[in-house]
């Protein structure tokens, strides 16, 4: 039997973080992971996604907010967006929805609403 779990891009720098999304997605879905917006470019170049949880603060000089604005530009079946930061401001909340994210959360992100958020957007 082939495995069909659907694929989730998490764009995320922070090892501790990649681990637990690792935790919480393994069993259900396919995940790919990109510590950098260079990286995460790279993989959707060579797969598709529904949905892609991503950090607004990155390393390598292009933010979260950036690799948003570009998904939703190049990618006309883009991935759901979902931003997530340390950062709680009002700012960074605005930013990423004028990017075009559907989803805002501050970490640290409770698994099984992280879950259910990812869940929502698969079934819809």
């Amino acid at each position: 039997m082939v495995d069909s779990k659907s694929k989730i891009l998490i764009v995320e720098d922070d090892l501790s973080s990649q681990q637990y999304y690792s935790i919480i997605f393994d069993e259900k879905y396919e995940i790919y992971i990109a510590p950098t917006v260079a990286g995460a470019k790279q993989i959707l170049k060579e797969h598709e996604f529904k949905v892609a949880i991503v950090d607004i603060s990155l390393p390598g000089g292009e933010s979260g907010i950036d690799l948003i604005k570009y998904m939703f530009q190049e990618y006309p079946q883009k991935p759901v967006a979902i931003a997530v930061t340390a950062h709680a401001f009002t700012k960074s909340q605005v930013d990423a929805q004028k990017a075009g994210a559907v989803e805002f959360f501050s970490k640290p992100v409770m698994s099984g609403v992280l879950l259910a958020t990812v869940d929502k957007y698969y079934k819809a």
